[in-house]
């Protein structure tokens, strides 16, 4: 979920239910991803299954993200490849690149800004665009070095295992 509330999402999404609905599931999806990539939370069989079911079942269903497949799906397959990018550029790179990698790995909000252009227009969607990122970013770039270590850490402690 983006939100603590999931009204938020739908106020962004001018009441479209279907397309709060593909927000939410798709940012739960890609955290998923994240998780099982991060190694940085330990997922029980249950969360595994019911993601997977979302990812094959739910969301092709759902209506906004089927009529709106061919604009979302690009931006989608951009966001991933931008996610992949900064998974490498935080492992690997040195503290120019992790300050790339702290806006690129959250290159899915684009998802969100897309979508509110399609419920709203552009105008709509730059109050979207700067809402979600105002709240993707909210930790801070110190926040998120210190989280990145911390993952880090706890990755190699679970490797070394």
């Amino acid at each position: 979920m983006i939100f603590a509330d999931k009204q938020e999402t739908l106020d962004l999404m001018k009441g479209n239910k279907h397309a709060a609905d593909f927000i939410e599931l798709i940012v739960d999806i890609l955290h998923f991803w994240d998780d099982l990539i991060d190694r940085d939370k330990v997922l029980s069989n249950a969360e595994i299954n019911t993601r997977m079911f979302d990812v094959l079942v739910t969301l092709p269903r759902n209506p906004f993200y089927a009529t709106n497949f061919a604009s979302l799906n690009v931006i989608l397959t951009n966001s991933i490849t931008n996610w992949q990018v900064a998974n490498r550029m935080e492992s690997e790179g040195e503290e120019y690149e992790k300050r790339i990698a702290y806006i690129l790995r959250s290159s899915y909000v684009d998802l969100i800004t897309h979508a509110g252009l399609l419920v709203g227009g552009p105008e709509w969607a730059k109050h979207v665009g700067h809402k979600i990122r105002m709240h993707a970013h909210k930790e801070g770039y110190e926040g998120y070095l210190v989280n990145l270590e911390a993952e880090q850490s706890a990755r190699a402690a679970r490797e070394n295992q």
